[in-house]
């Protein structure tokens, strides 16, 4: 019997494009030490719930759902959770863990696509894609997400004209040790800092960073020791290194280096970036080229190119880093596959022949 406690064996949570009638949030296990990736558990009842953040302590777990009128969904984790278990027929783990719905509120515009919750376990904020607002919404002492208490919208373009004719926030992400929030709105070619006012739920923008006009940012991630921030332009393939001032969440501008090989000619956009817990290596997803591109991070927090690796499918929309700094998964939209990585000591991925089949998967969450 495998122990969850030995951390072995990590649950993850997986969003995906799919349906309300069919499974469209998945419970997957990993076990680091055989690589194997197995399928524990589905939920339905929701379409396209894309996106998730999980509450660990508090065993919930929020999706959108990203429709032209969207919405949060609020669930719990019912059943064990204490242990997983090894089918000693099969030798795959599996879990009794299931959700159960809460609630849902509208997420008062269109398409949600990316949501964060605050430390304090009492707020939800979430972005609309289609332009509409970047929203703040309390959560209940039972787990239920209220109506939003305060929301943001911005306006403005920028200069590409099939994707950038209005505001699209894409991403909201916390600054670690602070109240502070930045937005990427990949249609204004802006990075936003908000203070959250954690008494009333309110949003006070501190700073706007204008990034290169046509980038289109999309994601980014924080060194862990440094303060450096990375984003990943959507449009132009490359990512962006900045300088954070903590006090109000500008950014300074230090590098721009390309996720692509010189020789790829093909169309691109890139999706997910992240940092390994260490902070000496650096992933960012290319769709189009389908592969993880790696960096090793200087000193300076700086990008060095090490190269790239097939990502297992089309489309890889988003990753996951594995604690202990061996394992990437990757969410192949385009080709309904979870897949696994291993990663050498030097910080190179290498594909595998581990994976799963999900219908446009598009979302890993690992769950602490």
């Amino acid at each position: 019997m495998q122990q969850a406690t030995n951390q072995t064996i990590h649950r993850l949570v997986v969003g995906s494009y799919n349906t309300s009638e069919h499974d469209a949030i998945h419970l997957l296990t990993f076990d680091t030490e055989s690589g194997k990736l197995h399928r524990a558990e589905g939920q339905a009842g929701v379409e396209n719930p894309s996106f998730v953040a999980l509450d660990s302590a508090k065993q919930r777990l929020y999706a959108v759902s990203e429709l032209g009128e969207g919405a949060i969904v609020a669930y719990r984790f019912t059943g064990c959770s204490e242990e997983l278990v090894a089918d000693s027929s099969s030798q795959s783990p599996s879990s009794a863990e299931k959700l159960a719905e809460i609630n849902r509120q509208p997420s008062g515009g269109d398409s949600p696509c990316h949501l964060a919750l605050d430390a304090s376990g009492q707020w939800l904020l979430l972005v609309n894609y289609g332009g509409g607002p970047i929203s703040v919404y309390p959560i209940g002492a039972d787990g239920a997400v209220g109506p939003a208490s305060h929301s943001v919208t911005h306006t403005g373009s920028s200069v590409n004209p099939d994707r950038q004719q209005g505001s699209h926030p894409h991403s909201i992400y916390a600054v670690p040790q602070t109240d502070l929030y930045l937005v990427n709105d990949l249609g204004t070619d802006a990075v936003y800092a908000y203070r959250l006012d954690r008494t009333n739920g309110t949003l006070s923008e501190q700073s706007r960073t204008r990034v290169t006009p046509g980038t289109g940012p999309r994601h980014l991630a924080f060194h862990p020791i440094q303060p450096i921030v990375y984003v990943i332009e959507e449009l132009t393939s490359a990512i962006a290194v900045f300088q954070l001032n903590a006090a109000d969440g500008s950014l300074a501008h230090r590098q721009t280096i390309t996720t692509l090989p010189t020789t790829f000619t093909g169309e691109n956009t890139c999706a997910e970036v992240a940092v390994s817990a260490d902070g000496r290596y650096l992933y960012g997803s290319n769709r189009g080229h389908d592969s993880i591109a790696s960096f090793r991070i200087g000193e300076d927090g700086l990008l060095a190119a090490i190269g790239h690796t097939p990502s297992g499918g089309q489309s890889p929309r988003h990753f996951q880093l594995i604690p202990g700094g061996q394992w990437l998964l990757t969410a192949n939209q385009e080709s309904d596959r979870v897949a696994v990585l291993a990663i050498d000591g030097e910080g190179r991925p290498t594909l595998t022949d581990e994976h799963v089949e999900l219908r446009k998967p598009v979302c890993i969450r690992l769950r602490p």
